[in-house]
């Protein structure tokens, strides 16, 4: 009898799961929300598929794609919001919350960035992204946070390629390594990286007896990088090179390009496409700015977010 009961008891409950509707898609999206809020990313993730899955046309739609991103980044996921953010951009190419997600993948790209002297994928993604955000959006608050994130990739591009040349350098392939670090003045001049570089340069001519060109190097060093740490070093060597004769008037570098035959613009530098990475690279503890240039709507929580600090946006709707 109670074997009966029991069975009974469990069809009851098959027949009352079996016979529960689905809720409505403002419920989805409220509990995917608050799932959100309160740090619940896969939940908030799933709630969100399970909402475009049973109400692909809905209002939510959109937010809901953009959210299931948002998750995934705040969840350290990096691989998979980028792939959502990207689908976002191919299903949305209006959407105003385009500044937001180009940002945000550009965050997505530095959370993999690795050491100056590993693979740099990850950082020529994130310099993508972000030139990308700043020529399509240059008026939106994005694009001036992610002025700021793309100086800090410049200067890790500029100084992996100084350690390329330093290996060329240490391995007496000299050629190769004034090759690269002029390529890396070309492409990069505007890091401290390319002061360095040139100071390099100027003691490599130094050393070869080309005079004329180690002039060159060690003026566009004063004259491009006046507050560098070793600009007293250069204007020491001008000074001693010179004789006490002024150096060549005008742009020492553009004049050093035009010796060397070096002043073709280095286009995937300047501006590569992204490679999707599928392995998720150690965190490295990237800051992301204050502040909620968005406003109300999509900017993010100040809470501590993936990067350990906190994260770019204001109260939002999380």
């Amino acid at each position: 009898m109670r074997r009966v009961v029991i069975i009974a008891v469990a069809l009851l409950g098959a027949w009352g799961c079996a016979a529960k509707k689905p809720g409505s898609a403002t419920e989805y999206f409220t509990v995917a929300s608050q799932n959100l809020r309160e740090g619940s990313y896969t939940q908030a993730v799933e709630n969100y598929r399970n909402l475009l899955d049973e109400y692909p046309f809905s209002e939510y739609s959109e937010e809901a794609e953009l959210k299931i991103g948002v998750a995934q980044y705040k969840n350290n996921s990096c691989p998979e919001a980028t792939a959502a953010f990207t689908d976002f951009q191919r299903r949305h190419p209006t959407s105003p919350h385009l500044p937001l997600v180009g940002y945000l993948l550009g965050q997505c790209a530095e959370m993999q960035m690795r050491p100056s002297d590993r693979d740099q994928s990850a950082s020529q993604n994130a310099h993508a992204y972000y030139q990308a955000l700043i020529q399509q959006h240059p008026t939106s608050p994005y694009a001036e946070l992610a002025r700021e994130r793309l100086q800090s990739c410049r200067e890790t591009l500029a100084d992996h390629e100084l350690q390329v040349a330093d290996y060329y350098s240490w391995h007496k392939n000299r050629k190769a390594a004034e090759y690269r670090m002029l390529d890396l003045v070309n492409r990069f001049n505007d890091t401290d990286v390319a002061g360095s570089a040139l100071f390099q340069l100027g003691k490599l001519y130094k050393s070869e007896g080309d005079n004329d060109k180690a002039v060159l190097a060690f003026d566009a060093v004063e004259y491009h990088h006046p507050d560098h740490e070793v600009a007293r070093d250069a204007a020491k060597q001008l000074t001693e090179l010179l004789h006490g004769d002024p150096p060549p008037s005008g742009d020492p570098l553009a004049a050093l390009k035009a010796e060397t035959g070096r002043t073709r613009q280095i286009a995937i530098a300047q501006n590569p496409r992204p490679v999707q990475d599928t392995k998720q690279q150690p965190h490295r503890g990237v800051s992301s700015p204050s502040g909620n240039p968005m406003g109300t709507g999509f900017g993010l929580p100040q809470n501590t977010g993936p990067f350990g600090r906190t994260g770019p946006g204001g109260p939002g709707r999380y």
